[in-house]
């Protein structure tokens, strides 16, 4: 549950009409008389609202022998407060269909909430409640140590490059608290107390030391009247007094090298030192880093990526700001059989180049057209609204940086790019890591021997005794339950404007939905083909041909093309999805009709060139092989292969297919799935109907027009009648990785609605039945989940868990038991209600931008629904009975019958899942073949917040 640590580029961009894009965010500030700052940004774009709270406190001001303060208060503080019983916060949020989370960052531990803004006052009384009077309570923390202890082996030890940054920033700080990551440190967190913890959040969780913005749909003076209520009374504490060593200078070059046996590809790390967040180079620091490695044009992935003999699979600038020093990191993932000594002397060179000859106006213009459109983007949610605000209120000093952005961009000169570069890229003083392949490593010994001479010298008072908290007395008459407004909110989804038939000189249903609110549009074009028609043993052929698309057209070779988009802020992009074939393009208002003439250049006249499939094959075996080492990978390949064996559900890309797809099998797929004889295609955002219909046939000029594809004629193989146990063995692994599930309904099939409110009842929050007993109870895991999953050819009802080897069966028995309740005894009235209301309250969520209604839309048309489907879909969810809940899990989820997946070492956990069945052994992914010729794309894991409630909603628990 902590905020990524990925040193890669975070996206700030807009686009080129300046007047039209350059609106400011609106907003008002006040500081309460115990010192909360507080923000409210009204916006009228969807009945939703964002409630934050950020408390300047992160892993910044723990001690060295207490790592992981913050992020332990992070988990404990939805365990209850004075008011709100333990997971009650995380559960009414989610009744209503919001979403309440937390992540911990190095200089920050923020609270979220997410939903229908007709409980903005609830969601208020619920952050003001543990901002009074949380308290430490030894058992939770005793039950969430051991979560925090689950979620490390997940992100980090169970990950092979999980440690990564872990390892960079060790190596690059040997002073600042910067020195050591959010998760903590495990063995630390075992030797604390409850007082010590209850110490800290009396210190840092104050309110003279928070930042509160609501943003969204709300009235700004009823909004303030509930806020004073709920948090003016709230005493202000002592001024934190904050004691951190200062970083000295680097004067020379530091290496750090890791190998691990399950490390497929050397990832190679550059940093370099910048400084804290407030300082005004970090702007001309931004667009260094994008016109080094953004897109398909940057100068390292024009280096060694996308030239005639790429050296790397994939490559990435990013400057990371911190609230002290900063870093500005490059990484590189080295492609098979190529040195990542000479991948470092190439990225030196290019940094070289830059200090010594300077960047471009057109690389500055290009890079600073892209960034102005990622900051409009970023303000089509409140969410994102109120990130931008509290962070720059916080770190910045001032919210209203935020409608600076635009004139900051606007300043930077290639002569400040360079000046930045020379500044702060100096070789001679950076941070060297790399992970790779080999026995395995550990932290240098030196770095090693230092951080336990500074925690044994740490002064430590573990004291048992117990501290109280901060407050003890509300004042007389405050209300002793939330507020909770419990009406469903009425939803009703854009349906757009259809243009008429035959107005459009191909069979083609083109649909309009219009929001003229940003100068932003987005264009969905669908074919009703994709790659469960893959020939087999040529499994990724689709995907290859729809990253060949962009690879060059007739008389635009590929980087003419990538920089004549990139230049523009156009995206466009295809992309596989089992039964359709789907072409985004996105831009700003102003460049909708040359994106629409590129796009049709792309779809109507793509050259193949057969030097660009073989690159596009390396990265895309490359990246493969990356991902097959990660257990969660393995897992799903395997749950996924076995379940549906002898469908095209089970066929798998491996790196053999992919090595066997040639030009011609491009060639033919193309013409095969790209006809555009029956399509759908989507405008939406600012566009008016007439314009889309204008534009909708200019797409479509000249493209094939063929014969109207039919149905698909999918394989269905008998389910299996008996449990299934298969153990991938994963001899480096830390964790027990573990799917279970069964085949169950399609979407053709109304037992989704029953489906879709028992899978609300196990697994929507952390109060959920299985969040509650095989998470805070038994303290098994950091996340557990299981839904129905129908799709329009398939379903079934599948789980996942990741929990210690040695708990393996005992968190696979304890889910087999909260299944085995809810079929044998009916729900109670009140979780049922519950339930139903979540997904009508969710479905404001889904209001926010254009392009999420524009979505429904087009899942509506493949599915086949009516056109008020989502309209009437609470109603269906309404009539759901407890009988029927009790019902669709009888049928559909037997224990006896259950697949089991788990990824660990066999040596530690096939004991314990013999007696659950007979298991079968198979090796990881790529230990199963020979290891693959070419490698591929990399893209960073993240390192974030996975809370109940968001993943959930990730795992699409409403009938689509």
């Amino acid at each position: 549950m902590i905020l990524p640590v990925l040193l890669l580029a975070l996206a700030t961009s807009a686009t080129t009409n300046a007047s039209a894009l350059e609106s400011k965010i609106e907003f008002t500030k006040e500081t309460l008389d115990n010192g909360l700052r507080v923000i409210y940004a009204p916006m009228t774009n969807a009945p939703v609202v964002h409630v934050r709270v950020l408390y300047h406190v992160g892993s910044r001001d723990e001690r060295p022998e207490r790592q992981g303060f913050a992020h332990m208060f992070e988990h404990m503080m939805f365990r209850g407060s004075r008011h709100v019983a333990p997971e009650q916060h995380m559960k009414l949020i989610g009744v209503v269909g919001g979403d309440s989370n937390a992540f911990t960052s190095f200089d920050q531990t923020t609270y979220t909430n997410t939903l229908p803004s007709n409980n903005t006052e609830m969601a208020l009384y619920l952050e003001a409640d543990r901002m009074a009077s949380f308290k430490v309570n030894d058992e939770i923390f005793q039950t969430e140590r051991k979560v925090v202890a689950e979620e490390w082996r997940m992100r980090y030890a169970n990950q092979p490059m999980g440690p990564a940054f872990q390892d960079l920033l060790k190596t690059a700080f040997t002073s600042h608290s910067y020195r050591w990551t959010p998760i903590g440190d495990m063995d630390q967190l075992a030797q604390s107390t409850s007082a010590e913890l209850q110490s800290f959040f009396n210190t840092y969780y104050v309110p003279n030391n928070a930042c509160l913005v609501i943003a969204g749909n709300i009235d700004v003076e009823q909004t303030k009247q509930w806020v004073r209520k709920y948090f003016g009374w709230i005493p202000r504490g002592p001024e934190v007094a904050r004691n951190i060593p200062a970083e000295p200078k680097q004067t020379d070059v530091r290496r750090l090298t890791v190998r691990k046996p399950n490390v497929p590809l050397t990832n190679l790390y550059m940093a370099f030192k910048t400084p804290e967040y407030k300082a005004d180079d970090h702007d001309a620091l931004s667009i260094l880093a994008d016109i080094l490695a953004s897109g398909r044009t940057g100068r390292l992935d024009q280096a060694l990526v996308y030239n005639a003999a790429p050296k790397c699979v994939q490559v990435g600038a990013g400057n990371y700001q911190l609230e002290d020093p900063s870093l500005f990191a490059i990484t590189a993932v080295v492609q098979q059989a190529e040195e990542a000594d000479n991948v470092e002397k190439e990225v030196v060179r290019v940094i070289n180049e830059v200090i010594e000859k300077g960047v471009t106006e057109d690389e500055v213009a290009k890079v600073r057209t892209q960034m102005k459109q990622a900051i409009i983007r970023q303000r089509q949610e409140c969410d994102d609204i109120a990130r931008q605000l509290a962070e720059e209120e916080v770190f910045g000093g001032d919210a209203g940086r935020v409608n600076q952005y635009f004139a900051r961009l606007d300043a930077i000169t290639p002569q400040d790019v360079q000046r930045v570069a020379k500044a702060y890229l100096d070789v001679n003083t950076m941070t060297v890591m790399r992970y790779e392949k080999g026995a395995p490593t550990t932290q240098t010994a030196q770095e090693a021997a230092k951080l336990a001479e500074q925690v044994a010298s740490a002064e430590v008072k573990a004291s048992a005794e117990a501290v109280a908290p901060r407050v003890t007395d509300f004042p007389a008459g405050y209300p002793a339950t939330p507020p909770v407004d419990r009406d469903p909110m009425k939803i009703t989804f854009n349906k757009g404007v259809e243009a008429p038939k035959g107005e459009i000189p191909v069979p083609i249903q083109l649909i309009t939905l219009a929001d003229h609110r940003l100068p932003l549009v987005n264009v969905s074009i669908i074919l009703r083909r994709g790659s469960h028609l893959e020939p087999d043993g040529k499994q990724g052929v689709a995907n290859l041909t729809a990253q060949m698309l962009r690879r060059g057209s007739e008389g635009v070779p590929f980087l003419e093309l990538s920089q004549d988009l990139e230049s523009r802020g156009i995206t466009i992009e295809a992309t596989d999805a089992g039964d359709n074939t789907r072409i985004g393009i996105s831009c700003t208002t102003d460049q909708l009709e040359y994106a629409i003439s590129r796009a049709n250049l792309i779809l109507a006249k793509p050259t193949f060139p057969e030097e660009e499939l073989q690159k596009l094959k390396r990265q895309a075996i490359g990246g493969l092989t990356q991902q097959l080492s990660s257990p969660s990978t393995a897992a799903g390949r395997t749950f996924s292969s076995t379940l549906y064996e002898g469908s095209q559900f089970a066929r798998l890309t491996t790196p053999e297919t992919l090595a066997s797809v040639t030009l011609d099998d491009v060639i033919a797929w193309y013409k095969q799935t790209y006809d555009f004889a029956s399509l759908i295609v989507i405008f939406s955002g600012d566009v008016l109907p007439e314009q889309a219909q204008t534009l909708g046939g200019k797409l479509l000029d000249g493209l094939p027009v063929g014969t109207v594809p039919g149905p698909i004629a999918y394989t269905r193989t008998p389910a299996s009648e008996k449990r299934k146990i298969v153990l991938v063995d994963n001899p480096q692994g830390k964790q027990a990785t573990i799917r279970i599930g069964l085949r169950a309904y399609d979407l053709h099939n109304d037992d989704k609605f029953a489906g879709s409110v028992a899978g609300q009842i196990l697994s929507a929050g952390i109060d959920s039945r299985l969040g509650r007993y095989v998470r805070a109870e038994k303290g098994l895991t950091y996340g557990v989940y299981a839904y129905f999953r129908p799709t329009r050819w398939a379903g079934e009802f599948s789980g996942n868990v990741d929990t210690s080897p040695a708990t393996t069966a005992a968190a696979i028995e304890a889910m087999f038991k909260v299944f085995g309740d809810l079929r044998k005894d009916l729900v109670t009235p009140d979780e049922l209600a519950e339930a139903k209301l979540r997904v009508a309250g969710g479905m404001a969520m889904e209001v926010q931008t254009v392009a999420q209604q524009a979505g429904r839309r087009v899942d509506g048309i493949l599915n086949g629904y009516p056109i008020d489907y989502y309209d009437q879909l609470p109603t269906r969810i309404n009539d759901v009975t407890a009988e029927q809940v009790r019902q669709v899990m009888q049928t559909y989820v037997k224990d006896d019958q259950m697949l089991i997946v788990v990824v660990a070492p066999a040596s530690e956990v096939k004991a314990q899942l013999e007696a659950l069945g007979e298991v079968t052994v198979v090796p990881m992914p790529l230990a199963a073949s020979a290891p693959a010729p070419l490698r591929g794309v990399r893209r960073p894991a993240r390192l974030g917040l996975l809370s109940p409630a968001s993943a959930a909603r990730a795992r699409s628990t409403v009938p689509a």
